[in-house]
């Protein structure tokens, strides 16, 4: 699901979803089915989808874009839909749909790599790619290469879109020491627009524990960090860069050479998605430096799965702000 970055919607725009054409044979995440002998007549849930059965999904979504069917789009996307821009402002499934009915995009060419589903606890996943495209959104070039991140949640026997968000993918190698990975805004939390979001029990849980985890990769404490994840954890940072294991992950955050002072987070915002799943989305400051590059603010997503009766992080994804 490709997000058409648009300037009225997201700032710098670019987002609603795109072409993926199912890939050959890959191996699907664990099945996860209901054999419970309680009642005959309650149908087993539907396994974990694969990634062919979300490249399928994705596929159809992008032909019902480029038609405009807001039809298909409303019975597609799950009522507590969210989608995050890299300006911070979320986007549910009613401003989701007015935006595909006045898109104004043009594809040439699109292709998809790398796929890779995520588990997200017993009723959702997460599908994330690679996606390379040639297309103009109000004349203006889209941005290319870029990593997406769709999740999907079981309602009823059907999987239907509950989130969306990608970051273009820059080269490291290509980044000279001291240049800025970012342009970081002050962390005030007025300016936002997502400052307006409202505290409940549930955001203020999970950013404790946002915090707890940004604390302890500003202490490079792996140990800190593998308790607060879960065993399906993956990531996507504000490069592009996507890792798609716990071990990777962690090594990712702590093996660069970072000097950080402080962090920060704010304008926190909580959604249930399933009954044992919720998304986080937030703003995070970071001041210091990474491998000599100042770090720069973004604009984040955190999946959580309960693990008993805990919260635990199971897939992160980072737009720069």
């Amino acid at each position: 699901m490709k997000t058409i970055q648009r300037l009225v919607v997201f700032a710098c725009a670019a987002v609603l979803l795109a072409a993926c054409t199912p890939p050959a044979a890959n191996t699907p995440a664990n099945a996860n089915t209901n054999t419970g002998n309680a009642n005959a007549n309650v149908a087993a849930k539907t396994a974990m989808p694969s990634v062919e059965t979300l490249s399928a999904l994705e596929a159809k979504a992008f032909e019902a874009f480029k038609t405009h069917d807001t039809k298909f789009w409303d019975g597609f996307l799950a009522d507590n839909f969210v989608s995050l821009g890299p300006d911070g402002k979320r986007a549910g499934k009613a401003e989701v749909i007015k935006m595909i009915s006045d898109d104004k995009c043009e594809y040439k060419s699109d292709s998809v790599s790398d796929q890779h589903v995520t588990p997200i606890g017993a009723d959702a996943a997460v599908i994330t790619l690679k996606q390379t495209a040639d297309y103009t959104c109000n004349g203006k070039a889209g941005p290319s290469p870029v990593m997406t991140a769709s999740l999907y949640e079981r309602v009823g026997s059907e999987w239907k879109a509950g989130y969306h968000s990608e970051v273009p993918i820059t080269d490291p190698k290509n980044m000279k020491p001291g240049e800025k990975k970012a342009e970081a805004p002050a962390n005030k939390a007025a300016e936002s627009p997502a400052a307006a979001a409202t505290a409940d029990a549930l955001t203020d849980s999970l950013m404790a524990l946002e915090k707890s985890g940004w604390e302890a990769w500003k202490a490079r404490d792996a140990k800190k960090l593998s308790d607060l994840t879960a065993s399906d954890l993956a990531f996507v940072n504000e490069m592009g860069m996507f890792t798609s294991s716990k071990d990777a992950t962690i090594k990712s955050w702590t093996e660069p050479k970072c000097e950080i002072k402080s962090v920060n987070l704010s304008d926190g915002k909580a959604t249930m998605i399933t009954k044992d799943a919720a998304i986080l989305t937030f703003k995070g400051v970071a001041d210091g430096t990474c491998e000599g590059n100042p770090v720069g603010t973004v604009w984040a997503t955190s999946i959580y799965v309960k693990d008993g009766d805990t919260w635990k992080l199971v897939y992160g994804f980072e737009n720069p702000a």
